[in-house]
């Protein structure tokens, strides 16, 4: 049932700072449907089961703007867009990032972790959000759209702050520096097209037709922040458990057939993105009436670590074989889902074969929070190097 507006938003649950993931439960408290005045004011459902089922309910609970508050921006595509037409946008982005073409990049993938990882194992210490978890990803992004590495830095401060920054204003101006940026380079493009996905994105057809030059940004930007975010965060989320768990990295070590099983416990126990909907029309859920133009949150956390579903929820279990929603579930299931999870377990073997045995420093704090995007701002790590 019902009972009464939640005191805290979507930045300052109650444990944040401890386990982002944990803290979108305080919000069950309220009861399985609670409205939060925060960001402009919206609805989280609290309901595992509820939560997949408007994941999937295109009609009802659109996804025209997924940003909570909603930034006043051109739509991000295919993010921002419902079926059918939906569908191409996808379409496009995906016939690039084929089973084929994602697999061709593990050697790539692997050898640059190695390169980064071995650059940092000598020092016996390292701050891992800066030293790692913003380097592999951003790198494969920008390789990706034939990007200048060195623009990483630049790109990297903005995607944070459209994703994670609560000042309505800041995301705004956020994105459209972003914007500006890829416009260049799409035009670059289209002078000189190449094998990467800005050029396959130019000769990809929409209902039919070439993409619009605004769809075409948009479809960049939104592969921008997205590719430059998410992995990131879970990379951050699967070495704190690692560091604080000496009996799963041996068993990691010692089963290397049961690695895919692993990476998926982890993207279970430790979701990043949280994806915001639009009501499409009224909708009469229990004894609550959401109206038409409400925005409601959806957090995968609240279904994968809904105990009505998973066995002790909170507990990292590597004999599980989850079904999870990190990536989202329906037909805004996350399009890099493939490239994410190879590019934690190639993070995993590669780490684990450097530096078996780390820890959480204790002379230094750990930074986490929730939001739009669960994440570790900061985490010291350390080992004994001459054992490695």
């Amino acid at each position: 049932m019902f009972n009464r507006p939640s005191k805290h938003g979507i930045h300052d649950s109650p444990g944040a700072d401890e386990d982002p993931q944990r803290a979108w439960l305080a919000f069950r408290e309220y009861g399985p449907l609670v409205w939060t005045p925060r960001n402009g004011g919206h609805w989280v459902a609290t309901s595992g089961p509820d939560v997949a089922a408007m994941f999937r309910d295109n009609h009802r609970f659109s996804s025209a703007s997924v940003t909570i508050p909603s930034v006043p921006a051109d739509r991000l595509l295919p993010l921002e867009a419902d079926p059918p037409l939906h569908a191409d946008y996808r379409r496009a982005i995906m016939s690039y990032l084929t089973p084929v073409r994602v697999k061709a990049l593990e050697p790539e993938i692997r050898a640059l972790a190695g390169e980064l990882i071995d650059a940092i194992a000598p020092r016996g210490q390292c701050e891992f959000i800066g030293d790692f978890a913003h380097h592999l990803p951003l790198i494969i992004v920008l390789r990706l759209l034939d990007l200048p590495l060195s623009d990483r830095a630049y790109l990297h401060a903005r995607t944070e702050i459209f994703a994670r920054h609560p000042d309505l204003q800041a995301k705004i101006d956020a994105y459209l520096e972003v914007r500006s940026y890829l416009e260049l380079r799409i035009a670059e493009r289209q002078a000189a097209p190449g094998d990467d996905l800005i050029s396959h994105l130019l000769r990809a057809r929409v209902d039919g037709r070439p993409f619009t030059p605004q769809e075409l940004l948009s479809t960049c930007t939104m592969v921008t922040f997205a590719g430059l975010d998410t992995v990131a965060a879970m990379f951050g989320f699967v070495a704190l458990f690692l560091a604080r768990s000496p009996a799963q990295r041996r068993f990691i070590l010692e089963t290397p057939g049961q690695r895919p099983l692993v990476v998926s416990e982890l993207l279970r126990r430790y979701a990043t993105s949280n994806m915001g909907r639009v009501l499409a029309e009224d909708v009469v859920h229990g004894n609550v009436t959401m109206k038409r133009g409400d925005h409601i949150m959806l957090s995968p956390s609240l279904y994968n670590l809904d105990p009505a579903l998973f066995s002790e929820p909170e507990r990292v279990d590597f004999d599980r074989s989850p079904r999870h929603i990190t990536f989202g579930t329906g037909s805004h299931t996350c399009a890099g889902a493939q490239l994410a999870r190879m590019e934690i377990q190639i993070f995993i073997e590669e780490w684990l074969a450097r530096i078996p045995d780390f820890a959480v420093s204790t002379t230094e704090r750990i930074a986490a929070r929730a939001g739009p995007v669960n994440t570790l701002d900061q985490l010291p790590l350390v080992w004994r190097p001459e054992i490695n």
